[in-house]
């Protein structure tokens, strides 16, 4: 029996690191705090580019148009925090970071 538990452990823990595909939507609102949602979820998020080369999704936005969403492949970090750059003005709040190896405007 804790064999098998160990190994259903193993299975979940590998399963975790998978990438996958969510649809962020920003938020656009007025505080130093996480500005996208998973669509469909309430909790806000961050989201923090896996390297230099893509664009930071903070950026993306024109200031106009809402709803901005846009598609990203990655996984989240474990627990909560700020993302690595994440600059604002006022004290930001932990939340859940997804970083994100691909991204898309939707």
């Amino acid at each position: 029996m804790t064999k098998l538990l160990v190994l259903l452990s193993a299975i979940l823990l590998l399963n975790s690191n998978e990438e996958k595909e969510i649809v962020a939507v920003y938020s656009a609102i007025s505080c130093p705090c996480a500005q996208w949602k998973v669509k469909d979820e309430k909790e806000n998020i961050y989201l923090e580019r896996d390297n230099e080369k893509l664009p930071e999704a903070d950026r993306l936005w024109d200031g106009k148009t809402l709803p901005f969403q846009v598609v990203v492949k990655g996984k989240f970090k474990k627990g909560k925090g700020i993302p690595k750059g994440y600059g604002t003005k006022g004290q930001p709040e932990p939340a859940k970071i997804f970083v994100y190896s691909e991204i898309r405007v939707r």
